[in-house]
């Protein structure tokens, strides 16, 4: 009897383990879809993050030696230098490594995504008193083009801007840096204290477009 007993026993164990496995199955299954969702939400909140990182850790930049001898090549009535393998006029900040073309148009989405930089058709140019205003996306990286302003708020006052424009290059120096509201379109007017201005703004925060981070430089 005991035997007989002790193999009902083992009989219902089993019994009960089968029962309980099609839950555990669930929960498992369960509990891989909430960590694939953990995992990629938190891979959509640090992923727009890690250019900056990279950034901090490298810092890119462009010899600047160059470029102020083709500006003082231009002061002098000199041909420049120029690199031929970079078509077009050319936007160029040292102080984060970037090199960017500068695209004209009626609003900013000739530059697409990841392009270069927009250039108003109104706007003034280097060769003119008045504010040349480009505008540029902020919130794609591209680590092979390199020509967006994601970096641009590490750049500070003093800093040094060039501008290659038909073949001729323009030295400029940041003055301010600052936030502003999507309304405050004044941005783009000419400023009585600087004859030839240059103005720049992108997206602020970072992955958001709440407000404008402005560069404002003037032309030496």
């Amino acid at each position: 009897m005991k035997t007989k007993l002790h193999i009902r026993n083992r009989s219902s164990l089993k019994q009960k383990r089968a029962a309980r496995a099609p839950r555990s199955v669930g929960s498992k299954i369960a509990i891989t879809l909430l960590s694939l969702i953990a995992i990629g939400s938190f891979t959509l909140l640090v992923f727009p993050y890690i250019p900056k990182v990279l950034f901090w850790i490298t810092r890119p930049s462009l010899d600047p030696t160059s470029y102020r001898q083709a500006a003082q090549d231009t002061k002098n009535g000199k041909p420049i230098n120029a690199d031929q393998t970079k078509p077009g006029n050319r936007l160029i900040l040292p102080g984060i490594g970037a090199d960017i073309q500068i695209i004209e148009g009626s609003n900013i989405y000739v530059i697409g995504k990841n392009q270069g930089a927009w250039r108003e058709t109104r706007a003034a140019n280097p060769t003119q008193n008045g504010n040349l205003v480009l505008a540029g996306h902020r919130f794609i990286y591209n680590v092979r083009n390199p020509g967006v302003f994601y970096n641009m708020p590490e750049l500070d006052v003093g800093e040094k801007i060039f501008i290659r424009w038909d073949n001729k290059m323009y030295e400029y120096e940041i003055y301010n840096t600052r936030s502003v509201q999507p309304t405050q379109v004044d941005i783009r007017d000419p400023d009585p204290k600087v004859s030839r201005k240059l103005t720049l703004y992108t997206c602020w925060p970072l992955g958001s477009t709440a407000e404008r981070f402005v560069i404002e430089a003037k032309q030496l």
